[in-house]
C-alpha cells in the first residue's frame, strides 16, 4: 500500500506542534538556570572639582558579568557607565584610580556578579592647579552672661588649605568664617562654625569649619589698700599730696583679680591748674590688660613742704 509523506506531516498536526513548543520551552528553561558569563563595555565618567577639567579621557572599561542565564537577560538595561569623583582637595594633575567591582551598577534584584574588569587600573590627567595655606580669621562675637566676662577664644584648625588655579590664589590672603553669634554664655563652650566659601569661586578649600572654643569667667571686684601714688610731672615740686597712698578698686576675672597685689597697679598723680593752696591732682590707674581699676579717692590735694619736710 503506498504511503503519502504528506499525510505523515500533517497527521495530528497539532500534537506534533505542541510537542515542538513543549521541548522548545523545556530547553530554554534550562538554559536559563545554566550559569553563565557575559561581558559589557562601560564607560567611565570622572565628576571633577569645580574649576578643574579633564585634559585626557580616560579609555572605556570592560566588566565580565557571571551568573544564572534568567538573570544575565536582565541585564539588557543595566547603566553602562562607571562614575567616580575627584575629591575637591585633590591638587594634583594625575589622578589613579582602582576600580572595585562594587564601581558597578548593578540592578537591584538582579543575581549576578562582577568576575573581572578590564583595565582596573586608570589614569586622569588633570590641568594643574596650585596650593597654598592661609589663616582662618574668625567672625565670630561672644556674648557672656551678666557678671562674666570672655577669658579666651581659639580656632582649630587656625589654618586652611586653598587649592585652585594660580591667579585666583594670589588674591587670597585668609578666610573668615560665616558671622556666628554665641550668646548666653556662662561656662566653657565650643561650637563649631562654617568657613564662608563664597568669596573664593572655583578655589576650593579644606576643612570647610573648624571648631571655636573658649570659656568665661565670673567678674568680681575687690579693693587693694595703701597704693603709693606717683607724680606725672615736675609740677609738684614743693608740696606733698594729701593723701600720698590711696586705695585701688579693681575689677575683673576672679582667677585674675584675686591674683593682683600693690605692685599690680599703678597710680598716677596729675596736677589740675597750678600747685599751690587750694590746688589738688586728678588720679589715674593702670592695671593689668582685662582689669578696670579706679583709685578711691579719685583725686588729692596738695600741701606745702614744710622746712624740716
Amino acid at each position: 500500500m503506498p504511503v503519502n509523506i504528506g499525510q505523515l506531516f500533517t497527521r495530528n498536526w497539532g500534537i506534533k506542534l505542541a510537542a515542538i513548543f513543549f521541548a522548545i520551552m523545556l530547553y530554554v528553561a534550562v538554559a536559563a538556570q545554566q550559569p553563565l558569563s557575559q561581558r559589557f563595555a562601560l564607560r567611565l565618567a570622572v565628576t571633577v572639582p569645580p574649576g578643574r577639567s579633564v585634559r585626557q579621557q580616560p579609555a572605556g572599561v570592560t566588566v565580565t558579568l557571571s551568573g544564572k542565564g534568567s538573570e544575565i537577560l536582565k541585564l539588557r538595561s543595566f547603566p553602562r557607565t562607571i562614575r567616580k569623583t575627584i575629591p575637591d582637595t585633590f591638587s594634583g594633575s594625575v589622578w589613579s584610580i582602582h576600580l572595585q567591582p562594587s564601581d558597578v551598577s548593578i540592578p537591584k534584584g538582579t543575581d549576578v556578579q562582577v568576575t573581572e574588569i578590564a583595565p582596573r587600573d586608570l589614569d586622569v590627567l588633570l590641568d594643574s592647579v596650585g596650593k597654598k595655606d592661609v589663616r582662618i580669621v574668625p567672625l565670630v562675637r561672644v556674648e557672656a552672661e551678666s557678671g562674666y566676662v570672655l577669658r579666651g577664644l581659639s580656632i582649630v584648625p587656625s589654618v586652611a588649605r586653598v587649592v585652585g588655579p594660580e591667579k585666583r590664589l594670589a588674591a587670597v590672603e585668609s578666610i573668615t568664617t560665616l558671622p556666628t553669634v554665641i550668646s548666653s554664655v556662662n561656662g566653657p563652650f565650643f561650637r563649631t562654625v562654617p568657613l564662608d566659601t563664597t568669596p573664593l569661586g572655583v578655589v576650593r578649600v579644606a576643612p570647610k569649619e573648624v571648631r571655636v572654643a573658649g570659656e568665661v569667667a565670673a567678674i568680681i571686684e575687690r579693693s587693694i589698700a595703701a597704693v603709693p601714688i606717683t607724680t606725672a610731672a615736675s609740677g609738684f615740686a614743693g608740696f606733698l599730696l594729701s593723701p600720698e597712698r590711696v586705695s585701688v578698686t579693681v575689677r575683673g576675672p576672679e582667677s585674675k583679680v584675686n591674683t593682683l597685689t600693690k605692685d599690680s597697679v599703678r597710680v598716677v598723680a596729675h596736677l589740675v591748674g597750678k600747685a599751690g593752696p587750694g590746688g589738688y591732682a586728678r588720679l589715674t590707674v593702670t592695671a593689668p590688660p582685662g582689669i578696670r581699676a579706679r583709685a578711691v579717692p579719685d583725686s588729692v590735694s596738695l600741701k606745702r613742704k614744710t622746712g624740716r619736710g
